[in-house]
């Protein structure tokens, strides 16, 4: 099931995701859908998470808080 990222912060955040792809989210930005196996298991989202920096959202939901003309964070591919 897709999930999506949300920077919790007012600050920009880098993400590795388990594939090498690496997940650059703005300041209070929410992701495009990305697979559940990118993030499962992932020390880094754990970690994260339980600081409170980011959250995952189920794709089903609808709670969006994107500002008007917020861009979606980008892929960008990098080395293992």
């Amino acid at each position: 099931m897709p999930v999506k990222i949300e920077n919790l912060t007012t600050r920009p955040v880098l993400l590795r995701l388990n594939s090498g792809q690496t997940l650059h989210l703005a300041p209070r930005t929410i992701s495009a859908e990305v697979f559940d196996m990118e993030v499962e298991n992932n020390p880094k989202v754990q970690k994260l998470q339980n600081r409170c920096v980011i959250d995952l959202h189920a794709s089903g939901v609808k709670k969006e808080r994107l500002s008007a003309g917020a861009e979606k964070a980008k892929y960008t591919k990098g080395k293992k």
